[in-house]
């Protein structure tokens, strides 16, 4: 009787044993189904790289980095920092038409006043516009997403209504399920008068280095989107060119027919 009793004892311990290691085993597989099923369901707005946009993400702040030089090119008569300027009201006006001596027509010295300003743009930007991508590298990997980015070619033309910022770069954005897409091209326009202003400016340096004078008062008739001022202050001459709809201003100075103190 003993020796069956032993037997029972046995017996049960291991029917007990038994169904523990059983549910454990079903714990785990509740525990890691559940976990695999958390995270392909908190996964799928970011599973398809089909359901962002990283152009869009650049596009701003592209757009807001080359806007903000576009204004300081403006202000600065075509140049990240005025180079050879006048003061007047604490600010700086940049010449764009110089004559050191008097009576004598002034010289452009800029001649090249729309490639200056591209090439000013681009420099005064390159670095930042790198940065844009950085930040989108850096969003989209929070993500969970994968990218890659080629070099950038980067350049700016000044166009009638706009300023174009060529802009390409091979970007691969890809997800942990081996979806994945491509871009190159992040060319955008930025609405600006800047190259009318450009233009207008051209015209008033032109007149001013060949009869010492310009006739804004006319040219404002045939373009009344612009209000064009002239200063004479000391032996130069401080133009402002503002456009009427945007309040856009495009601000520089002359040196030309000075004459002599007290004349």
């Amino acid at each position: 009787m003993e020796n069956n009793h032993f037997f029972v004892e046995i017996d049960l311990g291991k029917n007990i044993r038994g169904q523990v290691t059983i549910f454990i085993i079903v714990g785990i597989l509740v525990v890691s189904a559940t976990l695999i099923l958390i995270y392909f369901m908190g996964g799928v707005k970011t599973t398809s790289p089909a359901n962002v946009n990283p152009k869009a993400i650049v596009d701003k702040c592209v757009k807001d980095v080359v806007t903000e030089s576009i204004n300081k090119m403006m202000a600065n008569g075509g140049q990240i920092k005025p180079s050879m300027f006048i003061k007047y009201e604490g600010g700086k006006y940049n010449y764009l038409c110089y004559q050191a001596d008097f009576y004598q027509g002034c010289y452009n010295i800029h001649p090249m006043l729309e490639q200056q300003i591209e090439q000013q743009i681009v420099e005064d930007t390159r670095l930042k516009v790198q940065n844009c991508f950085d930040s989108m590298r850096e969003e989209l990997q929070d993500k969970g997403y994968r990218v890659r980015g080629g070099d950038t070619k980067y350049s700016i033309d000044l166009l009638p209504g706009y300023v174009a910022v060529n802009l390409k770069k091979r970007v691969d954005v890809s997800s942990l399920t081996g979806a994945s897409q491509g871009l190159d091209d992040f060319n955008i326009r930025i609405i600006s008068p800047i190259y009318d202003m450009v233009l207008t400016a051209r015209k008033i340096v032109n007149d001013e280095s060949q009869f010492c004078n310009f006739e804004y008062n006319g040219e404002m008739l045939l373009y009344p989107q612009y209000d064009i001022r002239r200063i004479d202050y000391e032996d130069s001459k401080i133009y402002t060119i503002k456009n009427r709809k945007t309040d856009s201003t495009f601000k520089f100075a002359v040196r030309s027919c000075a004459f002599p103190p007290g004349i």
